[in-house]
């Protein structure tokens, strides 16, 4: 069984559990008939995603939906304050979430755009790069922020640095940054420039809530872990949160709040157990990946390496931004994981076999 998918099976499976002793029984019961059919879903999908191509054409359909996505919000506009809210997917109908399910698209745009020399192709790309872009933009989400530069980072770290290299790879990686840097330069505004400069303010106010306030929730629910190690169940910590976040800390409009962080409501939810096995699900991720990258590396397959780059960089975007928010049972978290699993498939296991064969 490919490793992520076993630790993913053993995630729900805990999850499962955890439905005889949850706070919110019914609450808790939707969630696990939403796990158990994404994880089907996945595991389907992952038997017809068999040749490099079809993994291409389920990445282009990503980039296809945040594009659509970003082009609805480029017609809204603003129409909260200074954010875009009372949009989204099914599962992600918060600003801070969809800005999480977008951001992981761009770096795929900028690998698509690196790949191809046809100029239509690299035209279409970029128009759905600058769409996504925008659409962060007017969200104002400064986890998705921290998400799409932390991925552009480390491909474009790939793009210079490694061995695998294609012709003029290091200028266009240069020149690459040059424009990003442009564009973001004439995308931000004086509100979201404002709202990123206050990533740095980790100041925990009592008058008002602010970004910082997430650690205070954090620290609640290190403390209801220890109460609850085996979880509490889906929105436990929504129930038990004014016991453990001190009266004096404003906490909006209701004291009854998420812990906004993806690492801590698997904690909350699931226990100990089942944060260790979300780990692992993710480590068995980069793992497999490692493993392509070796394999192509050794086969001087540039186009294919930076592919899998390019999904780990996607995978780590997603992961940089639902440290903010709640998102350990979201769809395009398992998304990651499929196309993971897809490359490894693609690229270790079939070849393995292959060599296999013929010895």
């Amino acid at each position: 069984m490919i490793p992520q998918f076993k630790w993913a099976y053993f995630s729900f499976v805990i999850f499962a559990v955890t439905y005889f002793y949850a706070i919110f029984p019914t609450v808790h019961y939707a969630a696990v008939t939403a796990f158990a059919t994404q994880l089907l879903v996945i595991s389907i999908a992952y038997k017809m995603i068999d040749t490099e191509k079809k993994l291409d054409l389920v990445l282009w359909g990503y980039i296809v939906g945040a594009f659509y996505l970003s082009f609805y919000i480029f017609q809204l506009g603003r129409n909260s304050g200074m954010r875009v809210e009372g949009m989204g997917m099914v599962d992600a109908p918060g600003s801070n979430a969809l800005a999480a399910a977008i951001a992981p698209s761009l770096v795929l745009c900028l690998y698509y755009y690196w790949r191809f020399d046809t100029k239509r192709f690299k035209v279409v790309f970029a128009i759905a790069g600058v769409f996504i872009a925008n659409a962060i933009v007017l969200i104002n989400s400064r986890g998705a922020f921290l998400a799409v530069s932390t991925s552009l980072l480390y491909f474009m770290f790939y793009m210079y640095t490694s061995s695998q290299q294609k012709r003029f790879q290091k200028a266009t990686a240069v020149w690459l940054t040059i424009v990003g840097l442009a564009g973001v330069v004439y995308l931000a505004d004086d509100s979201f420039i404002e709202r990123m400069k206050s990533i740095s303010n980790t100041a925990v106010s009592e008058q008002a809530e602010s970004g910082s306030t997430r650690t205070v929730f954090w620290k609640g629910a290190w403390e209801m872990a220890k109460d609850y190690p085996l979880g509490t169940g889906a929105s436990g910590f929504q129930y038990y949160a004014p016991f453990y976040v001190p009266e004096h800390i404003h906490t909006g409009r209701s004291r009854n709040r998420a812990v906004h962080s993806t690492w801590f409501e698997a904690l909350t939810e699931v226990g100990y157990l089942g944060l260790i096995v979300f780990v692992l699900m993710l480590y068995s991720c980069f793992k497999t990946t490692n493993k392509c990258k070796k394999l192509l590396k050794e086969k001087n397959t540039p186009e294919a390496y930076f592919k899998v780059i390019a999904i780990e960089a996607a995978f780590i975007s997603f992961l940089v931004s639902s440290t903010f928010i709640n998102r350990y049972k979201a769809e395009l978290l398992y998304w990651l994981v499929l196309y993971t699993a897809c490359a490894y498939n693609i690229y270790v296991l079939q070849i393995n076999s292959r060599v296999a064969k013929r010895k």
